[in-house]
């Protein structure tokens, strides 16, 4: 069910989120296959992926910060953490077969070896993800875009609300935990959750802040839409545009004007981890606020005394 859903999305922003699904999954380990021929194909599927994302890195950093620059360095991060959770996955179906055939007979000696062959590779497929997130992460913050007024604000919110948003200054991002923002299955705002948005929207009305578009992404887990929510949300991406709508309902009746703020969902899409077997997987349950510079060009970052700085001019996003 996942794939990410755009709500009043400019084209050239639907383009870059199309940009990010990397159809990357964890494949369950077939015991009547022969294990050669499965490794080979996700060999194949590892090389590609991670020809893409390394090409990528061929971005130079020289010139002033582009939003494109920024949001392709961001679609890269998703796509490298996304490979990593894969491999994850990959690896402990690969040491649940090597615990298989350890009680096997003398027979299976062979397989025995191809198991660890392939575990040992996928260690290294590992490391190489996690080399290329650390390198991403490094360029991106090279990006440092948030203004020092808006980012020491950010954090002041995220101390006064430790427990309901979590501040990553160098992405420009807040983190809502869903469980703590919303009922389970439902997109109703809890008053923890409304009062720290209250907070938000007071940054987002100052001059420093007011010149970011906002972006609001919905996240779930896997677990199955139950019968009683699938009346309201039929899909884990419909609960995620849903409760992203809802937050950016309530920051426009702070008066937030509507056309700074797009919402989008991912549903059960790119987990921030691998979500367990029953799906119940409370950190992939969020809702990630981004701050990003005006689409339009229009507007410079301000400087910490630059407080008569005029609002970014709003990007009608049906267009």
């Amino acid at each position: 069910m996942g794939g990410v859903s755009l709500v009043s999305l400019p084209i050239s922003r639907r383009r870059a989120f199309q940009g990010i699904g990397l159809g990357v999954g964890g494949t369950m380990v077939d015991q009547s296959e022969p294990v050669k021929e499965w490794s080979m194909l996700t060999r194949t599927k590892t090389k590609l992926v991670l020809v893409g994302i390394i090409g990528g890195l061929g971005l130079g950093l020289g010139g002033c910060v582009s939003q494109q620059h920024y949001d392709q360095l961001e679609m890269q991060y998703r796509a490298a953490a996304d490979r990593n959770a894969a491999l994850a996955r990959e690896n402990e179906q690969y040491l649940a077969a090597l615990e298989l055939q350890k009680g096997a007979s003398d027979g299976a000696t062979s397989t025995l070896d191809q198991l660890r062959a392939e575990n040992e590779r996928l260690r290294n497929q590992l490391e190489q993800t996690n080399a290329l997130l650390a390198e991403i992460d490094g360029q991106m913050r090279e990006l440092d875009f948030m203004d020092p007024a808006t980012d020491r604000a950010l954090r002041e919110l995220a101390q006064r609300f430790p427990n309901v948003v979590v501040y990553d200054s160098h992405r420009g991002m807040l983190r809502f935990a869903s469980d703590l923002t919303f009922n389970s299955g439902s997109d109703q705002l809890r008053q923890g959750a409304k009062d720290t948005l209250k907070a938000l929207g007071e940054v987002l009305k100052s001059n420093a802040g007011g010149q970011y578009e906002i972006q609001i992404i919905g996240y779930t887990d896997s677990q199955p839409i139950s019968s009683g929510t699938a009346q309201r949300h039929p899909t884990n991406t419909h609960l995620s545009v849903h409760r992203a709508i809802s937050v950016k309902q309530l920051l426009t009746s702070l008066g937030i004007p509507a056309d700074r703020i797009l919402v989008a969902g991912w549903g059960e899409s790119h987990p921030a981890v691998p979500n367990t077997p029953s799906g119940n997987t409370p950190q992939n349950r969020r809702v990630e606020i981004f701050f990003r510079p005006d689409s339009s060009g229009s507007t410079s970052i301000s400087s910490e005394a630059d407080t008569q700085m005029a609002p970014a001019r709003p990007v009608d996003p049906t267009k």
